[in-house]
């Protein structure tokens, strides 16, 4: 607050120009440094930034084609892709925002001083700029989102990119070609990292026809470029967005939704959260007193079609989208850098009414956004649901895994924080994407990842967030009936599964033993050699002899020759998917379990199966009265065979 006291003193204002502008300037990027550096690595990485983490760690086609299903193009996880080889650390994933963030501070100077200038006001243009840089750098937005491994950051950075190299190209005939490709390339990077940005680069257009029609034809062949660079992008992910969208509920909305997501929008866009609606009532008020006063001063308002266009088009853009997919106050970030340009034109303009009313209307700002900067910018708890640790998964799996197994996630977000962690003794990992903001199609997922790492890796974990919830019973589905499942654990809300590859050295036979009440276990099939430290895959054979009333439980054990049981696994008939009561007379239901031999066992193992009641834990009983059916012996070898 001293600093931004100080740049408004009544000689500096009216002769911000040469060395003391570019003195003010380097002030006002210290102070954008420093505020975007505290407590940088303070907060824990948010769900959002471990997926972001997670899909920048997989390779370029992935990187596009999973985008292409999500709601963000992919320019961003390009860039964060090339930084994250130098490093993982909570600070450095996010320097990356920091640097764009500060990088805004001197375009927001730029920008403001040519949006002066070309709309006819150049007597004011070095103050608007200091005044516009020095908002940019204390906005409570763009702070916190400077903070964050998001896109956001370099969204806002290549809008107002865009907006100075075309305000640049229609100030004057000197290389206006040269800006005029600028403008393009900027624009359209702009496009590849947010698609909101979509709203305030046509604002940005129409303005421009407004205030220099003239300019039409190179207006024109600049926006036809920029589609065509864009078009690659859409031609490839405009189809599965549609598909996905339709899946939804599409872009139908009422109009009372509208005015309340505008409402909300622009509480967002202000980002009064701690500070609440008198700070969204002062910018309003500032706005129209500053509107008014130029308005009986006979000045141009023209000006202003670009920041309030922008945030108009952003707003209403963002209101009709969220019935598609949701409504997020960051959504309207593109407008941020255009609602600084307002704040920064209306002090300006009370400046020249009176100095005092100036330096009123900013101090007035800068109290209003304190409570949010002191408390909610930093605190992040925006960008985390509930309760959420992102280290629990690592120290979960970490006392589990071996080296030599994998890791599959139903969600990158989740991925992408084991990543982070991961030391290179730790095993790898992959995905197949079952739960929001993607849900990819089984099928080739199967075929790509879990069908491939099920010949290569003994054990696969499968870390489902949410459990069996939604799409993600149906890869629980196809995992239960085609590998071997050996452990089930809930953390919290994400289920940890461990599962054992196929093996192809397996002994058949029929044992045709029926337990009461008429289940008959009509067939197995085991690994009859197997190793110390390493897996037995058992694949059952049930038929019910008629209807069974209630739940009962498979238990598969290995004993030692004394009696000391070494392994288990003990589930409901197809880890849990078709219970006993469910089971039609006559049907048959092929039962997989997997069990893992300890290391330092070097004997024959007995395989003994059985079902109980898991309410009592009564065995059911065989013909002869037995309550288990010893079914084969495992021989075991001292090294684990890769097989």
């Amino acid at each position: 607050m001293i600093i931004l006291t100080g740049i408004v003193d009544a000689k500096t204002i009216e002769r911000c120009s040469g060395s003391r502008s570019r003195n003010l300037l380097l002030l006002l990027l210290l102070l954008a440094f420093a505020l975007r550096l505290f407590r940088l690595a303070g907060p824990l990485l948010s769900w959002d930034e471990g997926w972001s983490i997670g899909l920048a760690t997989l390779g370029w086609g992935e990187i596009a084609r999973i985008t292409a299903l999500d709601v963000h193009p992919p320019l961003y996880y390009f860039v964060l892709k090339l930084w994250l080889a130098l490093g993982s650390h909570e600070a450095w994933v996010r320097l990356f925002s920091v640097l764009v963030g500060v990088a805004t501070v001197p375009l927001a100077y730029a920008t403001a001083r040519l949006w002066s200038r070309t709309a006819g006001a150049a007597e004011r243009e070095e103050c608007l700029g200091i005044v516009a840089a020095a908002v940019v750098a204390i906005s409570p937005f763009l702070v916190y989102y400077s903070q964050v491994a998001r896109m956001f950051s370099l969204c806002v950075a290549l809008t107002l990119l865009a907006t100075y190299c075309l305000l640049k190209a229609i100030a004057g005939q000197h290389r206006s070609w040269f800006w005029y490709a600028a403008f393009v390339v900027s624009a359209a990077a702009a496009l590849w990292t947010f698609y909101y940005t979509a709203f305030a680069i046509a604002a940005l257009l129409l303005y421009v026809l407004v205030i220099r029609p003239r300019r039409w034809p190179a207006v024109l062949v600049s926006a036809l470029a920029i589609g065509a660079l864009y078009l690659p992008w859409l031609v490839y992910a405009v189809p599965p967005m549609l598909q996905r969208i339709g899946t939804r509920t599409g872009f139908a909305l009422h109009a009372v939704d509208v005015f309340r997501f505008l409402a909300d929008g622009f509480f967002g866009l202000v980002f009064a959260y701690g500070a609440g609606w008198p700070t969204v009532i002062l910018i309003l008020a500032l706005f129209a007193i500053a509107a008014v006063w130029s308005w009986i001063r006979k000045e141009s308002l023209r000006l202003l079609l670009l920041p309030v266009g922008a945030i108009l088009f952003t707003l209403i853009a963002v209101s009709v989208g969220a019935r598609a997919h949701m409504f997020a106050a960051r959504y309207v970030i593109p407008a941020s850098p255009f609602l600084a340009l307002l704040i920064a034109w209306a002090i300006v303009v009370l400046w020249q009414r009176s100095h005092l009313l100036g330096l009123v209307s900013l101090l007035l700002v800068v109290l209003s956004i304190w409570p949010t900067m002191a408390g909610y910018v930093y605190e992040k708890s925006y960008e985390v649901s509930g309760a959420f640790d992102p280290r629990a998964d690592y120290r979960f799996l970490q006392e589990r895994v071996a080296a030599d197994d994998i890791i599959f996630y139903n969600v990158l977000s989740l991925a992408g924080h084991y990543e982070r962690q991961r030391t290179p003794s730790d095993p790898g990992w992959s995905y197949v994407l079952r739960w929001d903001p993607v849900i990819e199609p089984l099928e080739p997922a199967l075929r790509a990842r879990i069908q491939p790492a099920a010949s290569q890796h003994r054990r696969l974990w499968f870390v489902l967030y949410k459990g069996t919830v939604a799409a993600n019973l149906a890869l629980k589905e196809w995992l239960d009936l085609n590998l071997y499942p050996a452990s089930g654990e809930w953390r919290e809300d994400t289920l940890y599964l461990q599962y054992f590859s196929p093996r192809s050295d397996l002994s058949r036979t029929e044992p045709g033993l029926v337990f009461a009440p008429g289940i008959e276990l009509q067939e197995i099939e085991f690994c009859a050699q197997s190793a110390a430290d390493d897996r037995v895959t058992v694949s059952l054979t049930w038929r019910s002899e008629g209807s069974i009333e209630r739940s009962y439980k498979v238990f598969v054990h290995l004993y030692t020759a004394d009696g000391r049981l070494v392994a288990q696994h003990d589930a409901v008939p197809q880890n849990e998917l078709r219970p006993t009561w469910s089971w039609e007379p006559g049907e048959q239901i092929v039962d997989h379990h997997g069990l893992w031999v300890p290391p330092g066992i070097a004997e024959p193992l007995h395989l003994v199966v059985g079902l109980y009641d898991p309410e009592t834990n009564t065995r059911l009983a065989l013909a002869d009265g037995s309550d288990a059916a010893e079914l084969g012996t495992v021989e075991i070898t001292a090294a684990a065979a890769q097989s």
